[in-house]
């Protein structure tokens, strides 16, 4: 099976946002032929982060709500998450707290390593998710 990189801004963000209306309908398509399994969709946690920050930055949508848009975008059929695990806790844990994904993807790789975030980020830092090789 062809397997396509899912584009953040030109395929996955007009899906989800729905518009502009001829591009979105161009993007049901491409997500239609992959829930049919004529091709199968990649998706980064790199493309993740592109649109949870979208969403909430430019967007204003609220975090809770765009963590599970995009829990539901990778569970659909034909949708293959590259690293499913730390991108699904990652947005779990964003869209409940105070962490970007960014953030919330580092501390759930930090977490699994036993390894610290280096961090100036207070938000990590109270979490106890970061520390810098400075610290006492």
């Amino acid at each position: 099976m062809k397997e396509y990189w899912l584009d953040a801004t030109n395929v996955a963000l007009r899906f989800v946002l729905g518009e502009p209306g001829e591009l979105a309908e161009k993007a049901l398509a491409v997500f239609r032929g992959a829930e049919e399994g004529k091709w199968r969709l990649v998706v980064h946690p790199l493309v993740i982060a592109e649109i949870f920050y979208v969403l909430t930055r430019f967007y204003k949508k609220p975090k809770d709500a765009v963590a599970r848009t995009l829990l539901e975008l990778l569970a659909l059929p034909g949708v293959k998450a590259l690293e499913r695990r730390s991108v699904t806790k990652a947005l779990e844990r964003a869209g409940k707290g105070p962490l970007s994904f960014t953030d919330a993807f580092l501390a759930e790789k930090a977490e699994a390593t036993g390894s610290p975030v280096a961090s100036f980020d207070e938000k990590l830092r109270k979490a106890a998710l970061a520390e810098l090789p400075l610290d006492p």
